[in-house]
């Protein structure tokens, strides 16, 4: 197992992450997922997980962009993993560094973004999607006709919103003082912005 890894391992049975003992239900799934990346990846999207797996990261008490983007290639930026939540049915992904010069389509129901500068996310027309950005992102949200998404926004992210039809609708938790939202002329839609405790 690489250092990396145990590293973040450690952090998350010691309390180091979330200021106290990692609760026995993940515990017990961390352990079960042993070295097995695919298993490592489902947890990591699991909605109740996310929030924790970006906040190791982003206080480097877990993997960094390098380690994630070389170990984890097979199972990020467009792998599809199906009931991650046991929500039959529901699709999740994660993007870790995607490319600015690509546009990245939002294909899921849940989609965990990390460490994305200058990207433009484009969610279809109808789509509902719940977006967790995280890790210093710095995006571009373009609705695509009618949507509702529900974004979660951590540590000192930012996602900026130009772009929107009027019958679409966002709403944004913001679960760090230093993240932000930006609202552009042409966003048309519905946006609310609430703050949210972070709790791990």
């Amino acid at each position: 197992m690489n250092d990396e890894m145990i590293n973040f391992k450690r952090n998350a049975l010691l309390g180091n992450i979330s200021g106290q003992p990692l609760c026995a239900d993940y515990k017990a799934a961390l352990r079960k997922c042993g070295n097995d990346k695919e298993m490592l990846v489902r947890l990591a999207l699991m909605q109740q997980s996310t929030p924790y797996f970006s906040t190791a990261c982003y206080k480097h008490l877990g993997l960094t962009k390098d380690y994630v983007k070389r170990e984890f290639k097979d199972y990020i930026n467009g792998y599809v993993f199906n009931d991650c939540d046991d929500v039959r049915g529901y699709t999740y992904a994660l993007y870790v560094d995607w490319d600015y010069e690509n546009d990245l389509d939002i294909k899921t129901d849940v989609a965990s973004i990390m460490w994305t500068v200058g990207a433009n996310i484009i969610v279809p027309t109808s789509k509902c999607p719940v977006l967790y950005i995280s890790n210093r992102s710095n995006v571009h949200l373009v609705g695509d006709g009618y949507n509702s998404i529900n974004i979660k926004l951590f540590d000192k992210s930012k996602v900026t919103i130009e772009d929107l039809d009027e019958n679409s609708e966002v709403v944004v938790y913001k679960y760090s003082d230093e993240a932000k939202v930006e609202l552009g002329k042409y966003c048309l839609g519905k946006v609310k912005v609430f703050k949210k405790d972070l709790r791990l």
